[in-house]
């Protein structure tokens, strides 16, 4: 009976969670097809070890707060946990405000590595400038 009780909570959680997935609508002029392709390049990029090139994409503020240096350390520490990048298995887009109003689009994978599953969200201004991303573990609710 625990088991049963324990099983449709984890159902309901996950349905509520799921339901709750679903992302603010992209800035005006922003395009789901072409961030999900900006987005896809970036990915690529990490999981092709090509550090450089994603800072080179990043604009001048994203460059002011890191480094290629600090890319490669970041995924590298991610794919120590996670194992090399497998495929993708599902991705959206959402847009989002920072504090000081500028509104700008996030393309989010979610992605299997050999270990764990991985999220990445990759975010761009209005201009489909690289304003940074972030890949990280998937948990377990979401």
């Amino acid at each position: 009976m625990r088991r049963r009780i324990a099983g449709l909570l984890a159902g309901l959680l996950a349905l509520f969670l799921l339901t709750g997935c679903q992302g603010k609508s992209l800035p005006q002029g922003m395009e789901e097809s072409e961030l999900l392709a900006q987005g896809r390049e970036i990915v690529a990029l990490l999981v092709a070890e090509d550090w450089q090139a994603v800072y080179d994409r990043m604009r001048a503020d994203g460059q002011e707060k890191s480094s290629a240096q600090d890319i490669q350390d970041y995924m590298q520490a991610l794919t120590k946990a996670c194992g090399p990048y497998v495929k993708e298995k599902d991705a959206m887009t959402t847009g989002q405000v920072l504090d000081g109003g500028e509104e700008y689009g996030t393309a989010v994978f979610y992605c299997k590595h050999e270990k764990k599953s991985v999220v990445y969200r990759i975010a761009f201004s209005t201009g489909m400038e690289l304003m940074g991303f972030q890949a990280e573990k998937q948990s377990l609710f979401g």
